[in-house]
């Protein structure tokens, strides 16, 4: 099976008026399909640049010298790739933001949609004079319009001897999603599965209170303009260009979907965790807790079924009782969700919670990845092995700061960029750039005091 993201040789350069930026100096890195994988590393090593590199969503003075980020078999950086590379020195911010415009245009299928991105701080991600629920629906409705409306259709189609056959196959298969959609299949009511499974799934209600609020799910009533307008988007997977150029048809699609968007926004609010989503879908976001932000960006990521989420911090700008409810709601969607996960964060206990494997980053490169029990308990690398001396434990252990201070990236030291603060480094260490080294079946560690072995 093919990886569901891989990274190639990436190097990201800043142009700024004092030099030189070098964020990302070589970059390899695999996501499995199904993987939650975890970036981890000081302040300034590139874990947030190399997130929003993947998504094209760098400042128009970031240049791409080389590398790859392929996705389906397109590499996704190829445009910046090919002008940074033909103008070389004479990089200009001015020419490259023409360039990202057209990246823009061409990512609008993948960003959102099949890649989303939960960003560090919840409150600067969101609109502080639009509500939850306009936020959270507009997602889907931008990317995915005739998810909304075959939700619409599915619901005025169904009859109650359908939604009273839908309850009997729920309490017998005991929510099995698979029988569930293959009803829905069968019945030409694509959409309604899902409505169903939710309502099925909430263990805040009583089994007699699901029954009746699955039954509610038939008899959707729409006037024959908006019967028409939903045939239509869900017969073109998208919204026609002439119901969104002609003033009355267009706020009329606008408006059907856009309710339809709140609603899903409820579902999706409720199944994260928040009590009374009807209620927070009409509020704003300076209405709502740090941990309550959190979740609406989780849920506005993760609103159009992507393949791959990156997190970017999920947990740092909130306390540890929140965080702790973060990392279990994350646990929590990684099985309910066919996606990948990259979770990036400056804390290994974090990561140690939710992550198959971790990514150790320094100085714009990986220096070590290998599956969270083999990080943690068998460390190759000395920058990782100084990580982990430096977290607190309850047995007591004196806590080992890490000597020196992290590289200048305008200036990185030549050969390894560790090897200033490294108590191990040789001679070739401060020469040679180490190459990623292979050690036992599943860890790779770019250090040269395991060349060899």
């Amino acid at each position: 099976m093919s990886d569901a993201l891989e990274i190639r040789d990436l190097h990201v350069r800043f142009h700024t008026r004092r030099g030189l930026y070098r964020a990302l100096n070589g970059v390899n890195l695999r996501l499995a399909r199904g993987e939650v994988l975890g970036i981890a590393g000081e302040s300034g090593c590139g874990k947030t640049t190399m997130g929003l590199g993947v998504m094209s969503l760098l400042p128009r003075n970031a240049s791409y010298p080389q590398g790859q980020v392929v996705f389906d078999n397109k590499d996704l950086v190829n445009l910046p790739r090919e002008y940074s590379e033909r103008v070389g020195d004479r990089f200009s911010p001015k020419q490259n933001e023409r360039i990202l415009r057209r990246v823009s245009k061409a990512m609008a299928p993948i960003r959102g949609r099949r890649i989303s991105m939960v960003f560090q701080e919840p409150m600067t991600s969101l609109n502080p004079v639009l509500p939850i629920g306009f936020q959270v629906g507009e997602s889907i409705y931008v990317h995915d319009p005739a998810q909304l409306a075959r939700r619409v259709l599915a619901r005025s189609k169904a009859t109650p001897e359908l939604t009273r056959e839908l309850v009997s196959l729920l309490a017998a298969t005991h929510g099995d999603e698979t029988s569930v959609r293959k009803f829905a299949a069968e019945h030409d009511l694509a959409g309604i599965e899902e409505q169903a499974l939710f309502v099925w799934s909430r263990g805040d209600i009583h089994i007699s209170r699901k029954e009746k609020a699955i039954r509610a799910l038939s008899g959707q009533p729409m006037n024959f303009v908006e019967r028409w307008i939903i045939d239509t988007v869900v017969r073109a997977r998208s919204i026609p260009w002439y119901l969104s150029r002609i003033p009355i048809l267009s706020r009329i699609v606008r408006r059907v979907l856009m309710r339809e968007g709140n609603r899903k926004a409820r579902e999706l609010l409720t199944s994260l965790g928040i009590h009374h989503a009807e209620r927070v879908v009409r509020m704003f976001p300076h209405e709502l807790s740090g941990g309550m932000r959190q979740r609406v960006v989780i849920a506005i990521a993760l609103a159009n079924n992507p393949e791959i989420v990156i997190m970017d911090e999920p947990t740092s700008a909130v306390d540890v009782t929140v965080q702790a409810q973060i990392l279990e709601l994350v646990k929590r969607i990684r099985t309910s969700v066919s996606a990948s996960f990259i979770v990036i964060s400056h804390d290994l206990a974090v990561l140690a919670e939710v992550c198959d494997r971790i990514a150790i980053m320094y100085a714009g490169r990986i220096v070590e990845v290998a599956p969270t029990d083999e990080i943690l308990h068998k460390p190759l690398h000395p920058y990782t092995q100084m990580l982990i001396s430096a977290i607190p434990t309850l047995e007591g252990k004196p806590v080992e700061g890490i000597q020196g201070d992290v590289p200048d990236m305008r200036a990185v030291p030549s050969g390894c960029a560790f090897h200033p603060r490294c108590p191990f480094a040789f001679e070739k260490c401060r020469e040679v750039i180490p190459t990623d080294l292979p050690h036992g079946s599943d860890q790779l560690v770019a250090c040269w005091l395991y060349e060899g072995k």
